[in-house]
């Protein structure tokens, strides 16, 4: 089993666990997802079993894995499709979305058939199984948060340029999140983002970088941050037709 996507889909989905907002609700749980992407020795089958907690990310692994015929969900090209996007996501459809919400998403302490009916309408064409849909399009399932106003852009997975290196933050310049009745990116402004090297290691001023509330999650090479812009420009698009 490689530790590779295993380790790239903590480093995204650690960030709200922390908060409570998806995932375990206990700290041994949070812990092993830690101590194993930073390096400690931990079992990638125990780990592999708390992350197919997450109630929603898994969800949607599974989906991208079984349109692109990989039998990994954790599979690091199915892991960065979702949390930072890729050609992976163009064979899911949305119908296929449609069909995820109303099955995998209608549980106890989930969503109720009603309401799953209710976010499943709200599926149009050209949407896929990006983070940025279950920002924008679907919200939070498990009502741990409500991703409304302010909370949408810590949610989002951003991107921008590190400026400036510290000891635990790095600034970075990167563009904010506009919603004055129309989604859109506005101007690049500095902002301060908390960095653990033990996550993210071997980040230097230049280097493009994404976050996820206000915690830094990986180092991305330019092609990496296109995509990015290039899946949450799309969800955008898609809300407004």
């Amino acid at each position: 089993m490689s530790s590779s996507g295993l380790k790239l889909a903590i480093r995204y989905a650690l960030p709200p666990c922390r908060l409570g907002f998806c995932g375990p609700h206990d700290d041994p749980n949070r812990q092993t997802l830690y101590k194993f992407v930073s390096g400690g020795n931990v079992s990638p089958s125990k780990v592999r079993g708390v992350l197919e907690r997450f109630e929603a990310m898994h969800p949607y692994l599974s989906l991208i894995a079984s349109c692109n015929r990989i039998s990994d969900s954790f599979d690091e090209r199915v892991v960065r499709a979702l949390w930072v996007g890729n050609k992976l996501l163009e064979a899911v459809n949305a119908d296929d979305l449609k069909e995820l919400i109303l099955t995998d998403f209608v549980k106890p302490a989930l969503l109720s058939k009603e309401e799953a009916k209710k976010r499943a309408s709200m599926v149009v064409e050209g949407m896929v199984p990006h983070h940025s849909f279950h920002v924008f399009v679907l919200g939070s399932i498990t009502g741990r948060v409500d991703l409304g106003g302010a909370l949408k852009e810590l949610c989002r997975i951003g991107w921008g340029e590190v400026i400036e290196v510290r000891d635990s933050k790095l600034k970075v310049k990167s563009k904010l999140l506009i919603m004055d009745g129309k989604m859109r990116l506005g101007k690049e402004v500095e902002r301060e983002m908390k960095w653990d090297a033990s996550l993210a290691p071997d980040i230097a001023e230049g280097d493009w970088v994404s976050f996820h509330w206000g915690r830094i999650c990986d180092r991305l090479d330019k092609d990496e941050a296109s995509s990015l812009e290039h899946y949450t420009l799309r969800t955008f698009n898609a809300l407004s037709k």
